[in-house]
C-alpha cells in the first residue's frame, strides 16, 4: 500500500512527463522552423538541449523514482517505483524481475537518472557562455558551429559520465545496505529492498568490518559528494561570472552609442530570463536535494524531504523549455499566433566596435 505522497509524487510525475515531452518537442520544431538565420551556432545549443530534455524526461518516466531519507541520518536511499510497468515484464522496470540481466538494466537506469541531474547544470553554465561568447568574444562563436559543436556536447557529458560511474561503482546494492535500509523502506512505504536494484547514498559505514565499524564515516561516498558539490558550484560560478561580464560589456557598448536603446532593452531582457531561469532552477532543483544531501553527510536525519526532492527535479525538463519557448521572441510569437514576421535577413550591417553584437541576432531574441 503507497502512502499518500508517494501518490502524490506518482502522479506528479506523469504530469511532468507529458508537459516536458510536449514543450520539449515544440521548441524543437521551431527552432527548426522559426530560427532566423542570426541564430547561427545558437540553434546547435538549443538542439543539443532539446535532445538532453527529451532523454531525462524518457528516463525520468521510466525510473519514476521515490527517494527516502534513512531515518538513523546515514544519508537517503533511490528506487525505482514506476508502477505502471509493476508486472516486471516490460522496459524500464526490472525489480520484480529475478533476471540479473534486467536487474542490470533498472540500476543503469537510476544510474542514469542521477546523471542527468548533474548534467542539467552543465546545459545552464553553457546558455551563460554562449550569451557572454556572442556578446563579448564573437570570434569564438565558430565553436557553436560544424563539428565544433561536440565539444559542447563534451562540456555536458564529461560530468555525466564521472557522476554516473561514482554513483554506479560506490553507491549500489550490497546485502548490508538493503539490511540497514529496509528498516527505513518497510517503515515508510513498505517495500523489501533485498535483491533490488537501487543508489544507496549512504556516508556512513552500515556494518562492522575489520577495517572499519557501524557509523564510521564512509569516505568514498563522501568524497563523491564533495565532488558532486565541486561540479555544481564550478557551473554556477561559470553562470555567474559570464552573466556579469555580458552585463558589463553590454552596459559599455550602449554608453559608447554602439548600440541603440532597443538592442539595449532587448539584450537586458535575454539577460534578466536567463537569470530567472538560473534562480527558478536553483530554488526548485538544486536547494532540496543539497539540504537531504547535507543533511546525509552531517549524520543528521532532515525529515522525509525525498519526495519533494523527486517531484523538484522531475519539473526540471518542462520548465526549462518553457523558459526558452517564452523568453526568445521568435518562438513565443510563433507558439501565441501573434503574427509576427521574424526577419531572417542576413545582409543587416553588423554594430561597431569590431563587430561585437549582431543587431538581427538581439532583435529576434
Amino acid at each position: 500500500m503507497h502512502s499518500t505522497l508517494s501518490n502524490i509524487t506518482h502522479i506528479f510525475g506523469w504530469f511532468s512527463f507529458f508537459t516536458a515531452l510536449w514543450s520539449t518537442i515544440t521548441l524543437f520544431i521551431l527552432v527548426e522552423r522559426k530560427s532566423p538565420e542570426a541564430f547561427g551556432g545558437y540553434k546547435n545549443f538549443l538542439r543539443i538541449y532539446c535532445f538532453y530534455a527529451f532523454i531525462f524526461s524518457i528516463i525520468d518516466w521510466l525510473a519514476q523514482p521515490s527517494v527516502l531519507v534513512d531515518i538513523h541520518g546515514f544519508g537517503y536511499v533511490f528506487y525505482s517505483e514506476n508502477r505502471l510497468f509493476d508486472l516486471g515484464f516490460y522496459a524500464g522496470h526490472f525489480v520484480l524481475s529475478e533476471s540479473t540481466d534486467l536487474k542490470i538494466s533498472q540500476q543503469i537506469t537510476l544510474v542514469a537518472y542521477c546523471g542527468c541531474f548533474i548534467a542539467s547544470s552543465s546545459f545552464l553554465s553553457l546558455n551563460f557562455i554562449y550569451r557572454y561568447v556572442s556578446i563579448c568574444k564573437p570570434r569564438y562563436l565558430i565553436f557553436f558551429k560544424g563539428w565544433r559543436v561536440i565539444l559542447l556536447f563534451l562540456y555536458c557529458a564529461v560530468p555525466f559520465v564521472i557522476w554516473s560511474l561514482l554513483v554506479y561503482t560506490i553507491m549500489g546494492p550490497t546485502p548490508e545496505r538493503a539490511f540497514h535500509l529496509n528498516l527505513t523502506t518497510a517503515l515508510l512505504e513498505d517495500v523489501d529492498l533485498t535483491g533490488k536494484p537501487y543508489v544507496a547514498v549512504l556516508c556512513r559505514h552500515v556494518a562492522n568490518y575489520s577495517n572499519h565499524k557501524y557509523g564510521e564515516i564512509e569516505w568514498g561516498t563522501m568524497g563523491a559528494l564533495l565532488g558532486l558539490f565541486g561540479f555544481q558550484g564550478f557551473f554556477y560560478t561559470v553562470s555567474l561570472v559570464c552573466g556579469f561580464l555580458t552585463y558589463n560589456d553590454t552596459l559599455a557598448l550602449f554608453k559608447k552609442a554602439q548600440m541603440s536603446k532597443e538592442l539595449y532593452k532587448m539584450q537586458m531582457q535575454l539577460l534578466r530570463a536567463i537569470v530567472i531561469q538560473a534562480s527558478v532552477l536553483l530554488v526548485l532543483v538544486y536547494i532540496p536535494p543539497a539540504i537531504m544531501i547535507l543533511g546525509g553527510m552531517s549524520g543528521i536525519y532532515v525529515g522525509q524531504i525525498g519526495y519533494f526532492v523527486v517531484m523538484s527535479i522531475s519539473i526540471y525538463p518542462p520548465i526549462d523549455s518553457l523558459v526558452f519557448l517564452f523568453s526568445i521572441r521568435c518562438y513565443r510569437s510563433a507558439l501565441c499566433c501573434e503574427g509576427v514576421t521574424v526577419p531572417v535577413n542576413s545582409n543587416v550591417p553588423q554594430s561597431a566596435a569590431n563587430n561585437k553584437v549582431s543587431p538581427v541576432e538581439l532583435e529576434n531574441l
